[in-house]
Formats: C-alpha cells, sequence, structure tokens
C-alpha cells in the first residue's frame, strides 16, 4: 500500500515524479492523470473505483508542509530541547542542543504508538461528552418550553375566576414570564450552538485521524496528530470551563402563585413572580476512559518585530491624563482610555480631532485598555483595582447608550485586551494570557504566557503577539 498519495505509484516504479492526482480505493495506489486511464484498462471494469484526490483528502493533511520552510529542504531530525523538525541546515542553530535525534526515531511506528491510540480515544471521549451534553441540553430545552406552557395555562385558568382587575395584573406577569423565557432560551440555544460547532470540529479531527491512519506517511500522520490534539484540549478545556462557570446547569421555570388571588379587587397587586432555577446535570460530567500522561506539543515560529515600519501621520489631542489604551471604530472614532486615579474614562474623538463624548467609569468599573467587538460595542479591562468597591474584569460597553451592559469577571487584574471576531485575548496579571468565547463567556488559557502588569497583546491571521517592558 502506497504510503505518500503525493506521488504516482506507477510513475514512481519507472523512476519518474509526476504528482499524483487520484486514488484507487481498491489497489490503494495515488495515480496521475496519465496512469489513471492506463489502470482503468488493466483492471476489471466497474470493480476499481478510482477518485481525485481532492475528494478525501483532509485539510490537515493536504496543508502539511513535510520539509523545511526556511531552507525547503526535507527534515531529517529533531529537537527534543525545542520540539521542532529540523533539516541538515537548521542543525547549525541547534549545535549545543544535546537532544537532536534522526527524524525516523520520532517517526517510526506512529500510527501503532502510545500516542496515537491515546489520541485516538481522546476524540472519541470528546465526541461522546459533546453528544450526550448536547442532548441533554436539548432535553433541558423541550421540557423548558413545557414548563412555560403549563405557566401559562395555570394563569389562565386563575384568570377566569376573577373579574377586570385580573386581566391588567394578567397582562403585566405574561410580560415578566416572557421576558424571563426569551432570556434562558437564547442563552441555551447559544450553548447548544456552540456545542453542535465543538461536536462537528471533533468529528472532522476524528475522520481525518481515521485518514491519517489508512493513507497518511508517518511524517504526516506525526504532523496532524499534534494539531489535532491541541483541537482536543482547547475543546475538553472549554467543556470544562462551561461546567465551572455553571453554563451547562439545568435550567428550570416555576411559578408562585399568590394565596390572595381572590382578594384581587382590594389588597393583591402583583400577580406573581417569575424565578428561574439551576440545578447541575448528571450529564453533564465529563468522562475519559484514559487518562493522557504525555500531550503532543505544537512548535510555533516567533516572528521578527523588526519586520514592521510605520509611519508617522498626525497627533491628536486626548485630554488623558494617563493615556492607556487606544482603538478604532469601524466609522474612524478613535477612543482612548483615560487611567488616571478617580478620572477614569472612555473618550471619543471624531476625524475632525475634536472629543465627540466621553463615557465615565467609575466605581466600580475602571479604564486600562480598550478594544471595538462591533460597531457601536467595546470592551474595557479594568487593570488594577484600588479599592475592594472596584470589580476586577473587563466591561462590556454600549458606546449608544454610552453605559456599561455586562461585565465579565477574571481571576486576576486584566490589563491590555484584543479580539480576533470570535473570543477576547487578555492579559492576566502573572497569569498566562486568558481567552474569553463570546459565545458562551467559557474561558481558556494560552500555557506558558504569564505576562506581569502593564502587558499589551494583539492578534491577527490566528497568531497572539504580546508585549512587556522590555521583551517584544
Amino acid at each position: 500500500m502506497a504510503t505518500n498519495t503525493s506521488v504516482c505509484v506507477m510513475c514512481d516504479q519507472q523512476h519518474k515524479t509526476p504528482s499524483s492526482e487520484y486514488w484507487c480505493y481498491e489497489c490503494k495506489e495515488s495515480l496521475c492523470s496519465s496512469c489513471k486511464e492506463r489502470h482503468s484498462l488493466s483492471k476489471e471494469p466497474g470493480v476499481h473505483t478510482i477518485a481525485h484526490l481532492s475528494q478525501f483528502v483532509p485539510t490537515i493533511v493536504s496543508d502539511l508542509q513535510p520539509f523545511c520552510i526556511d531552507h525547503n529542504e526535507n527534515y531529517q531530525h529533531y529537537c527534543i530541547k525545542h520540539e521542532c523538525l529540523i533539516c541538515y541546515k537548521c542543525i547549525k542553530k541547534h549545535g549545543k542542543c544535546d537532544q537532536v535525534i534522526p527524524l525516523e526515531e520520532v517517526v517510526s511506528n506512529v500510527k501503532t504508538s502510545e500516542l496515537f491510540r491515546d489520541l485516538e480515544q481522546s476524540l472519541k471521549d470528546a465526541l461522546e461528552n459533546i453528544k450526550r451534553i448536547r442532548k441533554d441540553r436539548e432535553s433541558n430545552f423541550k421540557s423548558f418550553q413545557i414548563q412555560k406552557k403549563k405557566i401559562s395555562m395555570e394563569i389562565e385558568k386563575t384568570r377566569a375566576q376573577i373579574n377586570q382587575h385580573l386581566d391588567e395584573l394578567k397582562e403585566d406577569f405574561i410580560k415578566e414570564l416572557k421576558k424571563a423565557h426569551h432570556y434562558i432560551n437564547d442563552e441555551i440555544q447559544l450553548i447548544i450552538v456552540s456545542l453542535k460547532d465543538q461536536e462537528k470540529e471533533m468529528e472532522h479531527c476524528d475522520r481525518t485521524l481515521q485518514y491519517m491512519k489508512r493513507f497518511a506517511s508517518d511524517l504526516q500522520t506525526f504532523l496532524g496528530m499534534r494539531e489535532i490534539q491541541s483541537k482536543v484540549t482547547d475543546t475538553e478545556t472549554r467543556l470544562r470551563s462551561m461546567i465551572a462557570n455553571e453554563s451547562l446547569d439545568n435550567v428550570g421555570m416555576k411559578v408562585e402563585m399568590n394565596d390572595k388571588i381572590h382578594d384581587i379587587l382590594s389588597s393583591v397587586k402583583t400577580f406573581g413572580s417569575i424565578s428561574i432555577t439551576k440545578s447541575p446535570s448528571a450529564e453533564t460530567n465529563m468522562f475519559n476512559k484514559k487518562t493522557r500522561q504525555a500531550q503532543i506539543s505544537v512548535p510555533y515560529r516567533m516572528q521578527s518585530i523588526k519586520n514592521l515600519s510605520v509611519d508617522f501621520k498626525q497627533t491628536l489631542d486626548t485630554s488623558c491624563e494617563w493615556l492607556r489604551g487606544c482603538s478604532i471604530t469601524q466609522k474612524g472614532v478613535f477612543l482612548f482610555t483615560n487611567y488616571f486615579d478617580s478620572y477614569k474614562k472612555l473618550i471619543a474623538v471624531n476625524t475632525q480631532v475634536k472629543t465627540e463624548y466621553t463615557i465615565q467609569l467609575f466605581d466600580p468599573y475602571n479604564a486600562f485598555d480598550v478594544e471595538c467587538i462591533g460597531e457601536n460595542t467595546v470592551a474595557v479591562t479594568t487593570g488594577k483595582s484600588y479599592k475592594l468597591t472596584q470589580l476586577t474584569g473587563i466591561s462590556i460597553v454600549d458606546l449608544t447608550k454610552r453605559k456599561v451592559t455586562k461585565f465579565i469577571d477574571l481571576p486576576g487584574f486584566p490589563y491590555g485586551i484584543t479580539y480576533d471576531g470570535k473570543s477576547f485575548i487578555c492579559c492576566v496579571e502573572d497569569k498566562d494570557l486568558h481567552v474569553i468565547s463570546c459565545s458562551d463567556y467559557s474561558i481558556t488559557t494560552v500555557p506558558n504566557s504569564t505576562l506581569p502588569r502593564n502587558s499589551y497583546v494583539s492578534s491577527r491571521s490566528g497568531k497572539i503577539f504580546f508585549y512587556q517592558s522590555g521583551i517584544k
């Protein structure tokens, strides 16, 4: 069976190297366009199925580069210290590394290794956990609808026993019910959508892993395993975070009818009250058939800041005593934060370099860094809290209403913040970078990224860049 899908098997036997374009499922061989016709004629018609490689090669495998991107040479060794593949030219940079071994020792028998079997089990565990939790959320969603209907029926039954005054109270009560139901209904739906996305991602990883097991080379498999492991670990972390912050607790609804409802004409002023109940679900526990002892690390390359260049355009007068954060809205309005003592605020400067408006962020809020997350919404970190009354985390500010609409608590003093389109990435003093999902507000961290106070972060093209005084 051919292990390299990029080379035509028949041409390779003749010492030719054309790229393959097709795959024969029965022969398990890759073919070029010329050999495809000869292969079809030489085999029994209708028995051999030939398909274009693009129809079944997973993106993770097709995008793998089995050669050094710096020197365009094949990988030959692996540096255990730096956890990276190196070619014979790279070995000069690793001359002082005492843990450089031949690549064959790393990738040999990788498909039958304990790491591969462990990754397979991890994928199965993740899929089972997601499917079970999704079904539990869907069941909770249905029961929530039934509870709403029962409450509505009880309201209607009681309403039939009293007079016009009850109609007015009933109308107010129905509004309260719909408001409570709508809020929780949207919250559950968001979680279900998030879980479905994670489920699809794990299913895709599982299909890719099975493909690598059957068709990919050992090197492709080794490279692909690390990317899949990263996705699985991130998914498990997100699930545990959702469980820890009670996002997966069962949500219920109940009504308490007023005992004096029959005296409504003279004394009853309210119809009742709606309360939302939460209780942990037994189905949201994370089950793992095997505890992994080793993790597949994902190597990365640091890009030099020396490659960047900037041009001076204009000076803006912000009137900020302690300017700490800056961002630009979709309309081109500049936003600045003033971190000075009791004058903490968000200042908007328009394209005519005039202060358009100011949003005060007094206690319990604060204003260190700012990041736009929409046309009229920004996220503002609090920085260090100097008073017991001050909160520590991220304020979501509506620029239209000019007030804080939501607050996200964090386990430390947050400083720099960026937004990658799906999540906030925030520097938290003396802790790893925190990644906060904007769909369910679950929190994960970036390992080995501990930063001190007054640190900043940015992201672009899937990469995270952070800054602290003296380090870039």
